[in-house]
């Protein structure tokens, strides 16, 4: 159990009578647009050193249900928003023993201090009507008005973020367990059944497998616009990772009756990347090749070192439509419904991101189509390998 000397040492209690505030409040917005901040969608505080508001905008009202400034002038942050620690003590919000891990409070003394800070901010709010958890990212400022000192408090509403991505972690989570237990029994089960289910077993276990895949990169991606990815850098090999990706993906439904290559003119090249995620990104570009493409048709895989970078490539025979090529990147964007368009919008992010690369392709009648990735990756010499092809 912590001691009391563990705690930060909480603010002092003090408040203003109403004359100062009202002669802040006038100040403040004398030098301040009022229209402009009750234009902003985000929440606008004004805070004096005692963490008294001096003013909000509308926004910040409505937030607060409450009808004018006046209502709220004087509040402390967290009595306007409903904290349900912030009568615990008759001082009021930031006094109580509640407050001393309060992030909203340690940002406002930050500022109070001189210095910028942001941080994200949970509480339960006690509203009019009902209680309600509320997660908050606060960004503060010091800022100096008529020679007084004042804290700008900007303050966002990301309950619904939060809870989401707090729900899809669970999601992800629950769904993964399933199936991968689905998974490890069709894996137990595909080598015992019957030669008259054989086929229909295999069938299944490549299904679960393709689930928990698509599950994964669906996680992934997820984790990787919220910015919780991290990269995990190892050696690898591009003959070995071609193979790996070409075994893969001939199994798919859609690889039926196309042939899936790697070309001779690949070279082999040891190189250092996290290899989970170049997979997904080199996968994704496979997966579109072999759904653009009917029965007959030829995909080919490559690597290819340029200069001091190293450009992984895949190639169809098919052209992309010029309405779509602008904006193939962007995040619904595809060729095959409205509800698809993340393949290559996650290549992109995935590689710029996360892998330091870049995406890019060509397409054109004469050529086909060619996406590539290319890694800024130290690479060794040069060795040639010999053509190897998956049917």
């Amino acid at each position: 159990m912590k001691s009391e000397e563990a705690y930060p040492v909480l603010p002092s209690p003090v408040r203003v009578d109403r004359e100062t505030l009202r002669a802040q409040y006038r100040a403040f917005v004398g030098s301040h647009c009022r229209e402009f901040f009750d234009a902003l969608p985000n929440m606008i505080l004004a805070l004096n050193v005692n963490r008294q508001i001096v003013f909000a905008n509308r926004a910040a009202l409505d937030f607060f249900q409450v009808p004018d400034i006046d209502s709220a002038l004087g509040m402390r942050p967290g009595e306007a928003v409903g904290c349900v620690n912030a009568d615990i003590t008759p001082e009021g919000c930031g006094t109580s023993r509640h407050c001393r891990n309060c992030a909203a409070l340690s940002a406002i003394m930050s500022a109070v201090d001189g210095v910028r800070d942001s941080r994200k901010s949970s509480m339960l709010r006690r509203s009019k009507t009902h209680l309600e958890g509320l997660d908050l990212q606060v960004d503060v400022s010091p800022i100096e008005v008529e020679g007084k000192a004042y804290v700008v408090f900007a303050v966002t509403d990301i309950t619904h973020e939060a809870r989401r991505r707090s729900m899809e972690q669970i999601f992800f989570h629950d769904v993964l367990n399933l199936a991968g237990g689905i998974r490890g029994l069709t894996e137990i089960l595909k080598d015992s059944v019957p030669d008259t289910c054989s086929s229909e077993m295999g069938v299944l276990h490549s299904a679960m497998e393709s689930l928990v895949d698509e599950i994964l990169a669906q996680r992934e991606l997820t984790a990787a616009e919220s910015g919780d990815l991290v990269p995990e850098l190892k050696a690898l090999n591009s003959a070995n990772f071609l193979e790996g990706l070409a075994q893969l993906y001939v199994n798919l439904p859609t690889a039926r009756g196309r042939t899936l290559l790697i070309s001779q003119e690949s070279e082999v090249v040891d190189f250092v990347s996290d290899g989970r995620l170049l997979k997904r990104v080199v996968g994704n570009m496979i997966k579109n090749a072999l759904e653009a493409e009917g029965e007959g048709a030829t995909i080919s895989l490559r690597c290819r070192r340029e200069a001091d970078s190293l450009c992984f490539s895949v190639h169809n025979p098919s052209v992309i439509p010029a309405k779509i090529q602008d904006d193939i990147f962007h995040r619904t964007v595809s060729t095959k419904s409205k509800t698809r368009g993340l393949g290559t919008y996650s290549m992109m992010l995935l590689a710029e991101r996360y892998l330091g690369g870049s995406v890019g392709f060509t397409s054109s009648p004469e050529e086909g189509t060619f996406f590539h990735i290319r890694l800024p990756r130290e690479v060794l010499p040069l060795k040639p390998t010999a053509q190897s092809r998956v049917n």
